[in-house]
């Protein structure tokens, strides 16, 4: 018997606004609504006219607080299946390292050199420490970081709406690289990373967070099997940027207008994540995930278009 059913019409739907990967929201950084450019400017220039009233520029963790990018689960799976622990290295089908997850690499192509002392970052030691936070403790923090009007009347976590401007910036930095997927909730761990800073000091302790990033980014790619969970692609795609530059055709600016080595994150945008995208998600497909699983594939993948 014949059913007599109106076929249903696909709706038209633009291309270059449909993310091609599989949404995979355990593989994802934290995406905001902040612009990265915009925000480091405003940094610096805080900095230069006397205005960084928390340290927020002579502090490391900006380092550390990368452009949000296009996720594409595949690099990542591909990562993890080329990924020689022992050697701490993403390793091409041929065993050419491609590139090390280690403090010194991230640090490098972040053009970081550490200049003094930095306390390590052991996420038990977050752990530890945030139940230990005082009411007097939490109390300042709320003060400094939090609206007038969002003052406590609860424990945490927090709402990021009861945070000031600055307190959300800051809340943002740390989420990211504590590799969280949300900046929703500021729970201990967030609070215990913000008293670190206070209104006309520099931060009162720098923290080695390239190696906690490198640690967390090791045990991610051993368990992304077991637990599919992966926070850092942003952290992987410049470092495939970084050791691997020659094999990419897209323009690559290493150097600033005086001649001086840069940070990765501004040699290009082809893989950002911005409203004002300079390169459509088909362009980014085809300059840097098609090239990126070549490296990572025994046989080039397949080439539409």
């Amino acid at each position: 018997m014949a059913l007599n059913v109106t076929p249903l019409n696909a709706p038209h739907k633009e291309l270059e606004l449909l993310p091609l990967a599989d949404w995979d929201y355990l593989i994802q950084d934290l995406v905001g609504d902040r612009s990265h450019l915009q925000t480091f400017c405003e940094l610096r220039n805080s900095y230069l006219s006397n205005n960084d009233f928390y340290g927020i520029w002579e502090s490391n963790l900006r380092i550390y607080f990368l452009p949000s990018v296009n996720v594409f689960p595949e690099i990542i799976h591909l990562c993890s299946e080329n990924y020689e622990p022992t050697q701490r290295a993403v390793k091409s089908p041929s065993s050419t390292i491609l590139f090390h997850i280690t403090p010194d690499s991230i640090n490098q192509i972040l053009n970081f050199k550490p200049t003094q002392l930095l306390f390590p970052l052991p996420m038990k030691f977050l752990l530890d420490e945030g139940p230990k936070l005082s009411s007097s403790g939490i109390s300042r923090i709320a003060q400094v970081f939090m609206r007038a009007d969002r003052q406590l009347t609860e424990p945490p976590p927090f709402n990021y709406r009861c945070f000031n401007e600055v307190g959300r910036l800051l809340v943002d930095m740390i989420s990211y690289v504590l590799g969280f997927k949300t900046s929703e909730h500021i729970d201990e761990n967030i609070l215990v990373l913000l008293s670190t800073f206070t209104l006309g000091q520099p931060p009162a302790v720098k923290y080695n967070y390239a190696k906690f990033i490198a640690n967390k980014r090791h045990d991610q790619l051993l368990n992304l099997e077991r637990e599919g969970v992966f926070k850092y692609s942003s952290y992987i795609y410049r470092l495939f940027l970084y050791y691997q530059s020659d094999y990419f055709q897209f323009p690559i600016r290493k150097l600033d207008s005086k001649g001086e080595k840069r940070s990765v994150i501004f040699w290009t945008s082809v893989f950002h994540q911005v409203s004002n995208f300079p390169y459509s998600y088909c362009e980014f497909i085809d300059m840097f995930v098609y090239l990126v699983s070549s490296l990572l594939k025994r046989a080039p993948p397949c080439h539409a278009g």
